[in-house]
């Protein structure tokens, strides 16, 4: 994991500091949407070194340069797991126990922006949300 947080900012461009893999770290363990607040929890159990506007910081990058979502019901933050796909990232919501799974559909993303063309909009970034139950839960 280390080596791939790593190779990640890297690959976006940042400095690998230990900040940035503290929070990077964070939002995976999360297994779920964290907000700043518990990002910087999560950290603090562990290191004391990072303070809260840091964390704030770094995920506003992150988001900018498209490593992490703020996902749409919860207000979290989510690592994007569809690093280098183009097109409409779809968070799948369990509104049970919590858990969010992303998938990216391009035709849905071309779809979008034919509609917003017409409308005269110019679309930055496609995401959407189902609400439901994840396998787990549904089976239970």
């Amino acid at each position: 994991m280390q080596h791939s947080v790593s190779s990640l900012l890297k690959q976006h461009g940042l400095r690998d500091t230990q900040s940035r893999r503290l929070v990077l770290h964070a939002l995976v363990k999360g297994n779920k949407p964290l907000s700043q607040k518990e990002v910087y929890e999560t950290i603090k159990r562990t290191d004391g070194s990072i303070n809260l506007v840091t964390v704030y910081r770094i995920l506003e990058k992150l988001e900018e340069l498209g490593m992490v979502h703020r996902h749409l019901s919860s207000g979290g933050f989510v690592l994007c797991s569809l690093e280098g796909h183009a097109g409409h990232h779809v968070f799948l919501s369990c509104q049970d126990c919590g858990k969010v799974e992303e998938c990216a559909d391009p035709e849905l993303c071309r779809h979008e922006d034919r509609i917003a063309r017409s409308a005269g909009f110019i679309p930055k970034t496609h995401l959407s949300e189902l609400l439901g139950l994840c396998s787990s839960c549904h089976t239970r």
